[in-house]
């Protein structure tokens, strides 16, 4: 990202504490929709699953700051504690539909339209619905869950 950034009139912003890794521009941002143009889409892979993507658009991964900054919302575990752990917010899995599979410790991920209030008769009985899974890409990308 750092290197995506050079040329571009945005800045590191240490001084800001909120997340480990920040930026500035030359006025606070009020919104990440005021920097989604200066970053690029990230593509997380995933040591224990071949051929698994993650892809996180700006919206995804960036967090404004109390002070206006734009900031990582991807911490490195080994920063926090959980050695070769890296920890990705709430965030990056808005309009995603998540599965969790306990018995086999993996998750899983489709697109999902999630501006539509769930519908109790789509989900699993008693569970309260879901997002709709997006036709798109119905396949469920299974990665490997290191919790």
């Amino acid at each position: 990202l750092t290197n995506d950034l050079k040329g571009k009139q945005i800045y590191s912003a240490n001084e800001d504490k909120s997340l480990p890794v920040c930026w500035k521009g030359s006025k606070p941002f009020k919104s990440v929709q005021d920097v989604k143009n200066l970053f690029k889409p990230v593509m997380l892979s995933f040591a224990k699953s071949k051929n698994v993507r993650f892809q996180m658009d700006p919206e995804a991964y960036l967090i404004i700051s109390k002070y206006g900054n734009a900031c990582l919302g991807i911490l490195n575990g080994s920063e926090v504690g959980l050695e070769s752990v890296n920890l990705i917010g709430d965030i990056s899995f808005h309009d995603k539909l998540v599965i969790y599979d306990n018995e086999k410790q993996q998750i899983g991920w489709a697109p999902a339209n999630c501006n539509e209030l769930p519908n109790n008769n789509q989900g699993a009985p008693n569970q309260g619905g879901c997002c709709k899974p997006d036709g798109s890409n119905l396949d469920i990308l299974q990665a490997y869950n290191a919790a």
